[in-house]
């Protein structure tokens, strides 16, 4: 009875979602706070040029570990309470699919808020329906690292094993400097393209931004900057004016999502079997 039970846990989360005000305010004050100081971080402190893949680095791992600490708390909490529902025999996919549901209006709030933020305060010159995009992506497949460690992890190390997480695969390996050594080394090449959350989001963000700001720097460090980062993430220029359409941007989308589906699979079989002595 599918859709009965989801009917149930869909209007028992909502209930409880309603009473989560405190919780919420805190996680969306920790996501404007850094996207306030990001944004000064990139303009009046160190003047980074709008397109350095960087600054996008730092914002897509800042957003990938306080959602994935916040997600940490749907199947995280009232573990106690699920297994005595799972001994008396719930439907766990409906249980799994309502919560994860209710917890989405989170990430789209959380996501745009900090995005929002931080374009206001910085104006990268870049339409905001343009700029959000990658930021999606990396909400959508940060969530999943969440969800997957809270069936996991015992609540305590929730927090420990996300961070991590995230600064392994957002903060090293998306860092377009450590990519560029990878070139040629197919293993490296394959393992990171299958992890890591900016090996692609960072490399949307770029595309988009080279496309609106075709950026001609002078200075020396800063063209040699810019060439990496082409050769990192686009190594044809023929259809930068077209980034929606290129190969490039298609693959990052894919990628993203299977890498987004293969976590929520991976969430669920953790929720119906992790700690099955518990469930009886």
């Amino acid at each position: 009875n599918f859709f009965g039970q989801f009917r149930i846990f869909l209007l028992r989360r909502i209930v409880k979602w309603g009473r989560m005000h405190m919780q919420r305010a805190l996680f969306l004050g920790a996501l404007s706070l850094g996207g306030i100081i990001l944004a000064i971080l990139d303009g009046p402190i160190t003047d980074s040029p709008r397109w350095d893949s960087m600054t996008y680095l730092n914002l897509h791992t800042c957003l990938a570990l306080l959602l994935s600490i916040f997600c940490l708390s749907v199947f995280g909490n009232d573990q106690p309470v699920f297994w005595r529902e799972s001994a008396s025999g719930i439907c766990i996919p409906a249980y799994f699919f309502a919560k994860v549901l209710v917890n989405t209006v989170d990430i789209v709030i959380q996501t745009f808020l900090f995005t929002a933020v931080y374009y206001v305060v910085r104006q990268p010159w870049i339409p905001f329906w343009e700029f959000i995009i990658p930021f999606a992506w990396t909400s959508f497949v940060a969530s999943g690292w969440g969800y997957l460690v809270s069936t996991l992890v015992p609540p305590r190390h929730g927090p420990f094993f996300v961070s991590l997480v995230s600064f392994v695969v957002c903060g090293l390996l998306g860092n377009p400097t450590t990519m560029a050594n990878y070139t040629g080394m197919t293993f490296m090449e394959v393992a990171v393209s299958i992890i890591s959350i900016t090996r692609w989001t960072n490399q949307m963000s770029f595309i988009i931004a080279y496309k609106h700001l075709n950026p001609t720097p002078e200075d020396p460090s800063e063209a040699a900057k810019l060439v990496l980062y082409k050769g990192v993430f686009y190594a044809d220029d023929s259809d930068l004016d077209h980034p929606y359409s290129d190969p490039e941007f298609t693959h990052a989308c894919l990628a993203l999502s299977a890498m987004g589906v293969v976590l929520l699979v991976a969430s669920f079989l953790g929720l119906k079997y992790r700690n099955r002595a518990k469930q009886v």
